[in-house]
């Protein structure tokens, strides 16, 4: 129903097309949409600007409990189908790879966390099986795909919803703590990284109200490694890998604070979701590489060390 709603929101100069990633073990379809702006003319240069746009890949729902994350998408979806100026822009910035449900067998038959096969497909992600998890096999290897044709995307974020914390925040890959987490015997000096993963999430907490850089957290645990953001950062090689979290409670800062959180709400953050990713292009557009890492610098509020 939704997607027919987005369908009717199209424009002569909106691209959007509805495709079907795979069918799913129970005989669903599992959509995938791709959003961007119509080129502005046939002219090769304008074809080949449209083509050759950032990737930025936008999932949830692998869980079905956590209908939230749905709520998010929603408000994502609809600002990407919008008349905004903000919007206009977002789309000539970016094409979007988006599989809105990755998890449709659970969410109809009213599954909390798993699959029809009974399984976490959050944690299958590091060898999905095409037959049992359909849906990850074939998201991972479209990622794949893109990465092969040098195509891997800017951004991946895997929309959740977590059931004890409060307030939105994401999780993000550093490498940094991920060795302080695994036990190898290497300092902090020993290591340098390009610290833009955090941009994302920092740009975030200075614009959504309902969400917190101070909940958020980079470090990749063990018991993580085969999830979505994980297998993404490592394998596809993507830096801004994210799950972004959202309280299925309430809030703790900001204006939301001692209040429970709404639809209204989460949608407001899937759209403000959009509008991070258009200061973050802002940012990665820039041809001076040292002019925006310093600028990254003074958005995380640390000196960050190119790799």
């Amino acid at each position: 129903m939704h997607l027919s709603k987005l369908e009717a929101m199209r424009t002569p100069q909106i691209y959007f097309r509805q495709d079907v990633l795979c069918e799913t073990l129970g005989g669903n379809t599992c959509p995938l949409l791709t959003i961007t702006a119509m080129p502005e003319s046939k002219s090769s240069d304008h074809i080949c600007q449209f083509r050759n746009r950032p990737l930025i890949f936008l999932s949830a729902r692998v869980h079905p409990g956590e209908t939230n994350a749905s709520w998010v998408m929603k408000g994502t979806l609809e600002f990407l189908m919008g008349s905004s100026p903000l919007a206009v822009s977002l789309r000539e910035a970016y094409i979007f790879k988006i599989v809105p449900m990755l998890n449709p067998d659970g969410v109809i038959n009213g599954n909390h966390r798993c699959s029809l096969s009974g399984e976490d497909l959050n944690r299958q992600w590091q060898n999905p099986n095409p037959e049992l998890h359909p849906t990850i096999y074939h998201t991972k290897g479209l990622l794949q795909y893109l990465a092969y044709i040098q195509r891997a995307p800017l951004v991946f974020c895997d929309y959740h919803g977590h059931s004890r914390k409060k307030n939105v925040f994401m999780y993000g890959c550093s490498v940094k703590e991920t060795v302080w987490q695994s036990d190898i015997s290497a300092t902090s000096s020993d290591l340098h990284e390009d610290l833009g993963y955090r941009t994302l999430p920092k740009i975030l907490s200075q614009i959504a109200p309902a969400f917190s850089m101070a909940s958020s957290s980079f470090v990749v645990e063990r018991s993580k490694e085969s999830t979505a953001r994980v297998v993404v950062w490592r394998e596809i090689g993507v830096k801004r890998s994210y799950t972004m979290e959202s309280t299925l409670c309430g809030c703790d800062q900001g204006k939301y604070k001692g209040l429970q959180i709404g639809t209204r709400e989460l949608e407001e953050m899937g759209s403000q979701f959009c509008v991070a990713l258009l200061r973050l292009k802002r940012l990665t557009g820039l041809r001076n590489h040292q002019h925006l890492l310093d600028m990254e610098s003074d958005i995380i509020g640390t000196q960050t060390k190119p790799v």
